[in-house]
């Protein structure tokens, strides 16, 4: 019998196919298991057919609008401080080395907590970026945290710090940039504050501006640019 991947419950559990059904005749049992497996199926089906279109719009937009393209174009932007470039002091993590989005902001200091609470709420194709105070003696975010970010929708995570769990990241369906990489967690208060202006890599950064990344760097952007 076939298996496949529950993403609600992260179980291989079995296909289960009308034939099976009919196999195992009328019994209430057997039929409950096969609603059960049916349901399970499809979700997985969804969940991935919805992913695939995501990172087709995604990589389909990115491809036409480059971050060297962007301020080539839009130097008008640029000397009025509407467009701005990140300084190069991050890492690219995940399999997304391009993505954009409208931006929700979260300062924290060597805590988590917050970090979950947001990436907890559906992503809608928006960018956490989060200003860490670039410590780099302890990870904000972790392979579990990439992964809740990717399937509640992110395009992608920015951090003023640093992550762990780089291999399990890097194999995320998501884009990921971070000063660097530690292997301790950060602490559990719960203190930080979000959709608060920001300022880290020489730029002022606020909650619902645009940002836009790729393997030349990190744009922000006021508005949405348009291609």
């Amino acid at each position: 019998m076939l298996k496949v991947l529950c993403v609600k419950c992260d179980q291989m559990i079995p296909n289960h196919s009308p034939s099976d059904d009919d196999a195992a005749g009328s019994n209430p049992t057997d039929k409950g298991k096969g609603s059960f497996n049916s349901s399970h199926s499809l979700f997985v089906r969804l969940h991935h057919d919805q992913r695939s279109i995501r990172r087709t719009k995604e990589n389909t937009y990115m491809a036409s609008l480059a971050t060297a393209e962007a301020c080539d174009s839009n130097a008008a932007l640029l000397a009025s401080g509407d467009l701005r470039c990140l300084q190069p002091i991050f890492q690219i993590y995940g399999q997304c080395r391009a993505f954009s989005g409208p931006i929700v902001t979260l300062k924290v200091f060597e805590d988590s907590v917050l970090v979950r609470e947001v990436l907890e709420t559906r992503g809608d194709g928006r960018v956490l970026v989060i200003d860490g105070g670039g410590s780099t003696r302890c990870s904000l975010v972790g392979g579990n945290l990439v992964v809740l970010a990717q399937n509640m929708g992110w395009a992608g995570i920015v951090v003023n710090g640093c992550i762990r769990d780089v291999d399990e990241i890097n194999g995320c369906d998501i884009g990921v940039r971070a000063l660097a990489s530690h292997p301790q967690k950060s602490n559990k208060k719960g203190i930080g504050e979000k959709h608060v202006p920001i300022h880290f890599a020489g730029t002022l950064i606020r909650d619902g501006e645009w940002l836009y990344a790729d393997s030349d760097g990190i744009l922000v952007s006021k508005t949405e640019l348009s291609v």
